[in-house]
């Protein structure tokens, strides 16, 4: 009897377990559905009950926006409604997420695509903690292994509306959504960095996998046999528990194209890539040493990230169309472009050649962009995906995330952060019309904006999340051809200099910063020497071995020019050549027309010069801010020896005004206070690059 009871209580709780959810049902199929598969080289889908040949067009996203981190949940359902709309107004068939997105996503994509005859796809991302990988964990180990079939388990239960959720990534979401049919397959795992697979590969052997779906060749790293393992788990566990198939792709390493495989000229270089020279631990993926079975329906894909940035182009003499190529050809399967992306920004990092300039436009974005398209194209790719939907505020680059507060980046525009300016959409700060463009109009400045005047010379000053404006009104005009500028800012209290010999320049208060106006194509913003970030970075090892070697002192009689590093230290091993880390002059301010309504626009200018007035935008971390949404800014690196913040309550701006070298007029430093802000206010703006593509997208839909 006691028997009885214990095994009807047991029945009672798992058929409660089934029907919330909170329990999968594993059973038997007589048939497996699947909708995408492939054959070749191509994708195919099942639609008007016919296999029809499908080639994959679309962008990431990611839940992200101004003020939220994508952990944070706060995108709604009606916003997500309005970019699926633009997306597939661009002539896109799917959308690529990273991870497991919110319950909105999710609602949305269904809303969207509800009676609709060609819907938006959804390509599924299985994501993988790199927060594992920073802590040193190997993924092939035993606890790894474990979080990762059960975010696989999550991801593929999410798009079937099953609630039952094995791992704590939105715990509280309920997910009863059932998205399933629009799901063409899953991207399995992350772009592995080459030292993390290195040291995996490392503690691991090589043993091949052999399972159901999945298998690897005797040429397989254990990494490989790792990830055709948890293909494997992935299409089991859905056929077992919902009795479909999806395609499923693994992400592969495109240095593997740069340094091994086949014989290939390059212009008068021909470069010998031998397979046969791979170490013990190669530290690359190539999913060709993957394998199917004839129990996978679906198919398998191959994914690449590939952004044409000078260091994976430069052997190739920025020749894309060669690099896809090269990539294509090299496998027996569809190969998906998953991520190709340009940023629109002041400062892009590896993605410029050109080092005298640094910046890449709006509109240069636009045409870069679709010039990688049809590369891709052209080399006969199964698909692209571009990175990414909109820009992302919380988003950090190597050459800035030691500069700011990474926990506070999503609450402003770090506009010298590259990585957060792919978006074909810009989140501009402030939601009302009075926003204050340098240009040839000044309407939007009022009386209430000015800090100090004098009958023949006034200042002006405005913030918002992502700039520090200055408009300086001349009564008699200002004639760059003889006359200068000077702003000078008194941001920190730890150093400053109350002249420069220099520049012959007197100030009533230390200034850190020089904000030097006199031409169109040489004007600039110098840093007071003391309060240089990319000098103390320069020699931060050497002086904390011996800080009695400090040459710099608070008040030093020197502004200097600021730079930033825009590419590490390179080595090439398919050249045999090293190219040693560059920085560019990013304080060197570009002359233009910043409003984005006016058909002289240019999104990278800085200051525009008028009849009488000259308008300034200057970017906060130019200004060596932390995050000014809570008025912090770099402390003294010669006290701390490292970059820490400090916080203060104002900042000094005065202006002098010489003529042919000599001071006519001059405005003291007033102090300048701002309201520090939990969430910034935005609105969207669609930038060139959404139009181009969409005029691009639409000719390869006819």
């Amino acid at each position: 009897m006691k028997r009885f009871l214990l095994l009807s209580t047991l029945m009672f709780f798992l058929m409660l377990g089934y029907s919330a959810g909170l329990v999968s049902k594993p059973g038997t199929y007589d048939k497996i559905t699947y909708f995408t598969k492939t054959e070749g080289k191509e994708l195919f889908i099942y639609k008007d009950n016919s296999w029809q040949t499908i080639k994959l067009t679309g962008i990431n996203m990611n839940p992200g926006k101004p003020g939220a981190f994508p952990g944070d949940s706060l995108v709604t359902e009606e916003e997500y409604l309005r970019w699926f709309s633009y997306i597939k107004d661009m002539s896109m068939n799917c959308v690529r997420v990273q991870n497991i997105m919110p319950e909105e996503f999710y609602e949305a994509l269904e809303e969207f695509n509800r009676n609709r005859e060609e819907p938006l796809y959804l390509l599924q991302g299985i994501y993988f903690d790199e927060v594992y990988l920073k802590d040193g964990y190997d993924p092939q180990s035993r606890p790894m292994n474990k979080i990762f079939k059960d975010t696989i388990k999550s991801a593929v239960n999410i798009i079937h509306g099953n609630t039952n959720n094995y791992v704590n990534i939105n715990l509280f979401e309920t997910y009863t959504t059932d998205i399933s049919k629009y799901v063409i397959g899953y991207t399995i795992g992350i772009h592995w960095a080459t030292q993390d697979i290195i040291y995996s590969e490392m503690m691991n052997d090589d043993v091949p996998y052999k399972g159901e779906y999945f298998y690897t060749n005797e040429e397989a790293t254990s990494f490989e046999s790792y990830l055709a393992e948890s293909a494997d788990f992935l299409v089991d566990y859905e056929t077992t528990t919902y009795g479909e198939q999806r395609l499923v792709s693994i992400i592969g390493s495109p240095s593997y194209h740069l340094n091994n495989g086949n014989m290939y000229t390059n212009g008068s270089k021909t470069v010998l890539l031998d397979k046969e020279s791979d170490t013990i631990a190669k530290g690359y993926i190539d999913v060709e040493n993957i394998k199917t079975t004839n129990r996978l329906n679906s198919g398998i894909f191959v994914s690449y990230n590939i952004y044409p940035t000078f260091s994976q182009l430069v052997e190739y003499e920025e020749n894309e169309g060669m690099y896809f190529s090269k990539v294509n050809n090299y496998h027996s399967i569809p190969v998906v472009i998953s991520e190709y992306g340009i940023p629109s920004a002041r400062s892009t990092g590896d993605f410029v050649t050109n080092t005298d300039k640094g910046y890449i436009s709006e509109k240069e974005q636009a045409y870069a962009l679709v010039t990688t398209y049809r590369a891709i194209n052209e080399a006969g790719c199964a698909g692209s995906i571009l990175f990414e939907w909109s820009d992302s505020w919380h988003r950090s680059a190597w050459n800035t995330k030691d500069r700011i507060i990474l926990d506070k980046s999503a609450y402003w525009y770090d506009v010298q952060t590259y990585s957060q300016s792919f978006g074909l959409m810009a989140f501009e700060p402030n939601s009302g019309e009075n926003i204050v463009y340098p240009d040839d109009n000044n309407d939007e400045w009022t009386k209430e904006d000015i800090m100090n005047q004098s009958e023949d010379l006034s200042l002006s000053m405005r913030s918002d999340a992502k700039y520090l404006y200055f408009m300086i009104c001349l009564q008699d005009g200002f004639d760059p051809a003889i006359q200068e500028v000077f702003i000078d800012l008194d941001v920190t209290p730890q150093s400053g200099r109350t002249s420069s010999t220099e520049y012959n320049l007197i100030f009533d208060r230390p200034a850190d910063f020089i904000i030097q106006i006199n031409n169109k194509d040489n004007s600039k913003v110098l840093v007071h020497e003391y309060y240089n970030t990319y000098s103390f970075l320069e020699q931060e090892k050497s002086l904390r071995i011996r800080p009695d070697m400090i040459v710099h002192t608070p008040d030093m009689d020197r502004f200097s020019p600021i730079m930033l590093y825009i590419r590490p230290r390179t080595y090439v091993e398919s050249l045999g050549q090293i190219f040693e880390r560059e920085a560019i002059e990013t304080g060197r301010l570009v002359h233009g027309n910043s409003n984005p309504y006016s058909d002289a626009y240019s999104s990278i200018s800085d200051f525009y010069i008028g009849k009488d007035y000259i308008e300034v935008r200057i970017p906060w971390s130019l200004l060596n801010f932390m995050d000014p949404s809570t008025m912090q800014i770099h402390d003294d690196y010669y006290e701390t020896f490292q970059i820490q913040p400090i916080k203060i309550d104002s900042l000094f701006a005065g202006v002098t005004v010489k003529e042919e070298n000599h001071k006519i007029l001059r405005l003291d430093a007033k102090p300048y206070q701002w309201k520090q802000w939990t969430l910034p206010t935005y609105h969207e703006r669609l930038k060139l690059s959404y139009n181009l593509m969409k005029e691009e997208l639409s000719k390869d839909s006819h």
